[in-house]
């Protein structure tokens, strides 16, 4: 009872420093439940909303249709059906996409409402129904059709809902996707038609090669290169991986804040320690006392987080889910996470703890009872660094940083951390605005793409033709899928340059810094590429490496294209255009504005900024927090210290500057390490969750916000100094003086 009277005696008096820690455990216990559940909460939500809806593997498109795809179906142990599509202008840029309902694969579920009943019927992806406005039971005009609005839904070919299949933003208000009944779009004008496919057994090889046998596959999209198909995945792998690391990091720099303060505790009570003993307390009680500290704050602060957590699960899950258009259909708890996230403080502070408690209760009760060893000796970085020249300030300032080298490097690491974290919002920001603001512009100087549905031959009227096929290459982790797009030299409307800045002609063969890297290919390589609609291989050397990152893609001559593919001599599939043009929509297999990216881009920003306040405000309470604890610990541990220099009439403001005030070199110091760590772990970090994504996002940071970031930084080290400012008023010049007369 006695020592329970203690404890939470010495909790009140140090109630702050305490408090602090234990908030830095509910924070990581928070982000790490609430981000890891409710990113397997996706995954499980993804893979069964696939797997109840039968996506496709692949989608293609074919010359001549179909005439025996029964018989298909059944001689290689597959599953095909054929997709009727249409896109309606609905006003100046903005297009619905009408899709029948399918019965086998890519099926359809409701999020709200009701199913398709007649052909009046019509379903809507909810994103594009939010930004319009549109309710259920309201009314909508296609084409002269009048239909009524039953619900939306979600279809898995189109979870992000992508103009094209290898476009990277969505853009809700000027595109959208609709189901409506199966036989709608039989007489509808300008339909589009293509198949999608399911394989049962390992012979898509086999399929194509029967497939370019009596017919010309003209496109072919594998589900792992479908954007709408694959997007979410590697969006979900960056939500459990941030959940992973994140709160992991926090929890060892709290591990390492509720060391220190034990450790300074039981300094403090060596002769209570030794008392103890002499009372007859044996080691077990006095290291169950001492472990309770740890594991109160671990215990309560674990199950707190985890409440907290497992109400941002849900939120979480809303918010992406609605992203992505996926419906809900479990939210499971994840008995895993959760047992981790309760029991993870605990694991990580109990052991340290106890060793930390073992190695004071070794020292013998007689020495403890006389406050402990004295220790005298000069480390080495103080023998090293000569002082005796310096003023007294200097001196005083210098040898007190020496002597406590691991509490000043555990200052500057944890600002190191908080300001990783802060600068990450800022990263992505600047990093998603090159992408697309800089990158795309450079890159792309058209407005409209015209993709038919056939080879022409004709020259276009106007325009800049091009043709690509969706290729592969051989790697030794697999497949990697790719894009080779033909160009003539002359070509103006995708510009590109090398990695200096220099202009590239399309008369060589140029890959894109995002392919390169994925493959670590250098100028003058060689590479061999499969096409994904012919099965054919063929070699190319790479003359340049382009500063381009949307997509994987390899350009080389129209000419040399039509040739290894052996299509008509100047056969194109593809018109760039800077102006609309006019071409009878049954001739097009798409038209696409790349105008939509960059405003798709611009709606995507504006919750990103309300996400940089919010990681901003996290990275200051845990930088206020880590070094309001360590300058707090200083002061209590320099306590007689200051009190002597009261005593001698040194003012608070010199003691302060004596005592604290250097501590803002190793809060810069900190800052200034974080930089480049945050800019490499920010670039392994994307790099691994667009592996399996046909584009790579440059890491970038714009030079305002890193001051920005270091304002935050200061201003929490000076919230911090204000707030001990107390402290350092409270102590007394009676401790001096009573120090003097023992």
């Amino acid at each position: 009872m006695t020592l329970w009277k203690k404890l939470f005696r010495t909790i009140k008096e140090k109630k702050a420093q305490y408090l602090a820690a234990w908030i830095l455990i509910v924070i990581s216990s928070t982000l790490f439940y609430a981000f890891t559940a409710a990113g397997a909460n996706l995954v499980d939500n993804l893979d069964s909303f696939y797997q109840t809806n039968n996506v496709e593997d692949a989608n293609f498109i074919v010359q001549k249709s179909l005439t025996k795809p029964d018989q298909m179906e059944e001689q290689l142990n597959l599953q095909l059906e054929e997709r009727l599509s249409v896109d309606v202008s609905m006003k100046e840029d903005t297009v619905l996409r009408l899709l029948n309902e399918t019965q086998t694969i890519n099926t359809y579920s409701v999020i709200d409402g009701t199913k398709l009943q007649s052909d009046q019927d019509i379903l809507v992806d909810q994103g594009y129904a939010k930004v319009h406005d549109l309710s259920i039971g309201d009314h909508l005009e296609l084409a002269g059709e009048n239909f009524i609005i039953k619900g939306t839904m979600a279809i898995p070919d189109y979870i992000y809902p992508l103009k094209s299949t290898s476009g990277f933003l969505k853009n809700p208000d000027a595109f959208g996707v609709a189901i409506v009944k199966e036989d709608v779009l039989d007489n509808w004008a300008n339909t589009h038609s293509y198949f999608s496919v399911q394989f049962n057994q390992d012979n898509k090889e086999q399929f194509k090669k029967i497939l370019n046998e009596n017919n010309h596959v003209l496109q072919w999209v594998d589900k792992q290169d479908n954007n709408r198909i694959t997007f979410i995945k590697g969006d979900i792998a960056a939500v459990k991986k941030m959940g992973e690391s994140l709160p992991i990091a926090i929890l060892l720099i709290t591990l390492v804040i509720i060391l220190i303060l034990l450790w300074r505790l039981m300094k403090k009570e060596y002769v209570q320690i030794g008392t103890l003993y002499a009372l007859g307390y044996n080691k077990r009680e006095i290291i169950h006392h001492y472990l309770t500290y740890a594991s109160m704050l671990a215990i309560s602060g674990s199950i707190v987080g985890t409440l907290l957590g497992w109400l941002l699960m849900h939120p979480l899950i809303s918010v992406f889910a609605a992203y992505y258009n996926l419906p809900v259909l479990t939210t499971d708890p994840h008995l895993g996470y959760l047992l981790i996230s309760l029991l993870l403080p605990l694991v990580f502070f109990v052991p340290l703890t106890y060793i930390l408690v073992r190695r004071v209760l070794n020292i013998p009760p007689v020495i403890l009872m006389k406050g402990g060893k004295v220790k005298t000796k000069v480390n080495v970085f103080e023998r090293i660094v000569k002082l005796r020249n310096l003023k007294f300030t200097k001196k005083f300032i210098f040898r007190d940083i020496l002597r406590n080298l691991p509490r000043i490097g555990f200052l500057s690491l944890g600002v190191m951390f908080a300001t990783l974290l802060l600068l990450m919002g800022f990263i992505t920001k600047d990093s998603m605005t090159y992408l697309i603001s800089d990158n795309f512009k450079e890159v792309y100087h058209y407005e409209y793409e015209y993709v038919f549905n056939q080879l022409q031959t004709e020259p276009p009227q106007s325009g800049q033709v091009a043709s690509s096929v969706p290729a592969a290459i051989e790697t030794k982790d697999g497949d990697q899928s790719l894009v080779v797009t033909g160009l003539k030299p002359g070509n103006s409307a995708i510009q590109l340059t090398d990695m200096d800045g220099n202009r590239l002609k399309f008369d060589s063969v140029i890959i894109n810094k995002s392919l390169a890297d994925k493959l670590d290919i250098k100028q003058g390589e060689t590479i061999e590429v499969t096409s994904q609609l012919s099965n054919k291989t063929f070699s190319l050397t790479i003359d340049y490496i382009a500063d381009s990152y949307l997509g994987d893609m390899i350009y080389i001559p129209l000419k040399q294209f039509n040739q290894l593919n052996e299509y008509p001599k100047d056969s194109y599939m593809s018109l760039y255009s800077d102006k609309e043009l006019s071409i009878p929509k049954g001739e097009l297999a798409s038209k696409s504005l790349t105008n939509n990216m960059v405003t798709g881009f611009e709606q995507i920003i504006q919750p990103l900024n309300y996400g940089i306040i919010a990681i901003a405000l996290v990275a200051a309470v845990i930088a206020v927090i880590i070094m309001y604890i360590l300058i707090s610990l200083l002061i209590e541990e320099n306590s007689y210290k200051i009190s002597l220099m009261k005593v001698l009439g040194y003012n608070e403001r010199t003691i302060q500057k004596l005592m604290i005030g250097y501590n803002i070199w190793f809060v810069i110091l900190g800052f200034l390490i974080a930089i480049p760590v945050t800019l490499v772990s920010i670039s392994a970090f994307l790099n691994s969750i667009t592996a399996e994504m046909n584009i790579t996002i440059p890491v970038k940071i714009d030079w305002i916000n890193i001051a920005i970031s270091f304002v935050v930084i200061l201003a929490a080290y000076y919230v911090t100094i204000l707030l001990n400012k107390r402290s350092l008023k409270k102590v007394s010049m009676h401790e001096a003086i009573n120090r003097s007369t023992e």
